[in-house]
């Protein structure tokens, strides 16, 4: 069983490796145009020999490209590997730019101090005599993001306390023509000019121009560097990779490279163990990490994305008057549905007190009624006890009072008295709600009654006769 699992292994290494036999993968390689004449042709094509062999079987792909198509490569991941300066690759190396070996020469002893730059002025210039001097002149240079023929001397200016961005009156920039900025110093169209270290060196031998025409400002005095500079030195230039490089593809390059013999006027690639000093210089310029997340960096993110910044704010500015329509309108009914409500909270206090304007009214009334009431039923008691006190009161004053009589009146005075206490237990069992309790009677008992009384209250001595229907 472990026979047939190994042979079916092998059998699919065998096609993977004819696969990528077949289909060997492409790198991209892409150095700087302006890598001559500090690092020689002879010593970039054996670089470029060496990494081709590392990454054999797959081909390589070598573009020789100026600085700002460099960048944007480095930038968009669209190159593998690349030369150029450390400061470029360091700019990048919050987007994975990686610096994997130093360039080493013979003009430096030391691969961490190589690169810099020379501040130039014609020579009887006697009004420029340091970098404090440079400030409000004409300058010429190479390009805004070229390290030795720029960069560098900025750093120099912002560290002697200057804004390098507003140091110079005018800077001209000429790209790869760098021997025009030596001429237009010479000329007087620029009062200084700033070249890469030891490129100076090389025009002179090329007759462009003699150090006696020249004067050079805040020169540095360093033993391990052979050139004229007038700044600090940083790391020499670099090969670096970026992260679509596969580990063991990058081993064996960095491998080749390190083993490639001295080319030319004695260059091979080492490791630079200190970038520091680029690194301070990037964020005092605010380049690479610190400028994507500067000020200027994000106008300039706001002009490149400016239609999809300007859809985004009118797409807010449009939720913002929407929210507003709607708070207002919402706001608008709130204030009517208060109104509203205060209205029938108005209307039913309204109505309440018209409800007990009534009742109290209806209380009157009744009261009336029952007063009323009152009055007719407790008259007729009443006139009968004042009835028979006049008849007493007059047997009185005759001497016609007799025991009889006054027995008779007193007697019809508490039968009086009587049915006035009955009619106000009447009218207070009704007041109280009390129900009356039904009682049968025979008509002619209560004729009989009625008809007593009748004679009682009158006193007149009326016959009344009953007849039985």
């Amino acid at each position: 069983m472990k026979k047939i699992v190994r042979l079916i292994s092998a059998v699919i290494c065998f096609f993977q490796l004819n696969v990528q036999a077949e289909e060997p993968k492409e790198y991209t390689f892409a150095i700087n145009s302006a890598v001559t004449p500090l690092l020689h042709a002879a010593f970039i094509n054996e670089t470029i020999k060496t990494v081709e062999r590392s990454v054999a079987p797959a081909k390589l792909k070598v573009l020789y490209v100026e600085l700002p198509e460099l960048e944007r490569l480095i930038e968009n991941h669209q190159t593998d590997f690349f030369i150029s300066t450390a400061a470029t690759i360091r700019r990048y190396q919050d987007l994975g730019a990686r610096d994997v070996l130093t360039a080493s020469s013979p003009f430096s002893k030391n691969p961490n101090r190589s690169e810099g730059s020379l501040f130039i002025v014609k020579e009887g210039r006697s009004d420029i005599n340091s970098i404090s001097d440079l400030k409000d002149k004409r300058a010429a240079a190479g390009r805004p993001t070229a390290f030795g023929m720029y960069l560098a001397a900025m750093g120099e200016i912002a560290a002697d306390g200057y804004d390098p961005k507003t140091f110079f009156k005018s800077t001209q920039f000429y790209g790869l023509n760098r021997d025009q900025i030596i001429k237009d110093v010479l000329d007087g169209k620029a009062d200084v000019g700033i070249l890469r270290a030891c490129y100076l060196e090389d025009a002179v031998n090329r007759k462009v121009v003699t150090t006696d025409q020249l004067k050079f400002i805040n020169l540095k005095n360093d033993p391990e560097h052979i050139c004229l500079h007038s700044t600090r030195l940083y790391p020499n230039w670099s090969f670096g990779s970026n992260p679509s490089v596969p580990p063991a593809v990058l081993s064996a390059v960095a491998a080749g490279l390190i083993a490639q013999k001295p080319v030319g006027i004695g260059l091979y690639w080492s490791v630079a163990s200190d970038f520091t000093a680029i690194d301070n210089l990037l964020k005092s310029l605010q380049l690479g990490s610190y400028q994507r997340f500067s000020k200027e960096w994000f106008w300039q993110r706001i002009i490149e994305y400016r239609f999809w910044v300007l859809g985004t704010l009118a797409a807010f500015a449009l939720l913002l008057i929407h929210s507003f329509i709607v708070s207002r309108t919402v706001n608008i009914r709130t204030q009517e549905l208060k109104e509203s409500l205060k209205r029938e909270s108005q209307s039913f206090h309204e109505a309440q007190e018209a409800h007990r304007r009534l009742m109290k009214m209806q209380r009157a009334a009744v009261v009336g009624q029952i007063s009323s009431l009152i009055a007719h039923e407790l008259n007729q008691p009443l006139a009968g006890i004042k009835l028979y006190a006049r008849t007493l009161q007059r047997a009185k004053d005759s001497g016609t009072l007799t025991e009889d009589k006054l027995g008779t009146a007193l007697a019809e005075i508490r039968t009086d008295a009587d049915l006035a206490a009955a009619i106000v237990e009447r009218v207070r069992s009704y007041a109280k709600g009390a129900r009356s309790e039904r009682v049968s009677s025979e008509v002619s008992e209560l004729v009989n009654k009625a008809v007593r009384e009748f004679k009682r209250q009158s006193g007149e001595r009326v016959e009344v006769k009953l007849t039985q229907a």
